[in-house]
C-alpha cells in the first residue's frame, strides 16, 4: 500500500445493506422438476426390485408385516420425496447480481449461497446422460482450494447455461 492512499475501514450496518431475498431470483426450468420425479422413481424402482429378489432367494420365512411393510415404506417414502421436489421446486433459483451470483434451494431447510465473482476460479457447462435427454444442462461455479464445485446451478436451457457462464467469466476476467 501506498502512503499516499488513505486507507478506510467504516462500519456497515446491517440495516443499510440490500437485501437478497427480496430481489427476483431466476427460476430453474420445469423440465428439472420432472427429472428429479423420475429419478425418484427409479430408486423406488430398484429398492423395489431388489426387496422382490430378496424375498424370492430367501428361504421363505419373511414375516407379513415385513413383506408388506418395507414395501409400503419404500413407496411412501417416495411420495414423502415426490411431495418435497414438487413443494421445494419453486423455492429453486438463481441470481446473477453487478458483483456476486447466487444459488437458493430448500423447503424444510434453506440454503442460500452466495459467491463474489473475484473468488470464482474456474466456471464449466455440463450435462449428465438424464440431463442431456431432456436438454438441460448444469452451470458449476469453483472457488480456490476445492475440487468439487461450490455453486451448481442445475435446471438451465444449454443455451441459457452457456450465457451465464460467458457472462461469469467476462466478470471473473475483470477482477484478475
Amino acid at each position: 500500500m501506498q502512503k499516499n492512499e488513505e486507507f478506510s475501514n467504516q462500519v456497515v450496518l446491517p440495516e443499510s445493506l440490500a437485501p437478497i431475498e427480496v430481489q427476483e431470483f431466476e427460476a430453474l426450468d420445469k423440465k428439472y422438476k420432472l427429472i428429479n420425479q423420475i429419478s425418484s422413481a427409479i430408486v423406488l424402482a430398484i429398492a423395489l426390485t431388489a426387496f422382490f429378489i430378496f424375498t424370492m432367494i430367501s428361504s421363505g420365512n419373511i414375516p407379513y408385516f415385513v413383506l408388506f411393510g418395507i414395501p409400503t415404506l419404500f413407496v411412501l417414502l417416495f411420495i414423502s420425496k415426490l411431495v418435497f421436489v414438487i413443494l421445494g421446486f419453486p423455492k429453486k433459483g438463481y441470481l446473477l447480481r453487478e458483483h456476486d451470483v447466487s444459488y437458493r434451494s430448500g423447503l424444510l431447510i434453506y440454503k442460500l449461497t452466495s459467491i463474489p465473482f473475484n473468488r470464482i476460479q474456474h466456471v464449466e457447462v455440463s450435462q449428465s446422460m438424464i440431463e442431456k435427454s431432456f436438454g438441460l444442462s448444469t452451470v458449476k461455479i469453483f472457488t480456490a482450494g476445492g475440487s468439487i464445485s461450490d455453486l451448481s446451478i442445475p435446471g438451465l436451457l444449454p443455451d441459457k447455461a452457456k450465457q451465464i457462464e460467458s457472462f461469469l467469466l467476462s466478470k471473473v476476467s475483470q477482477h484478475e
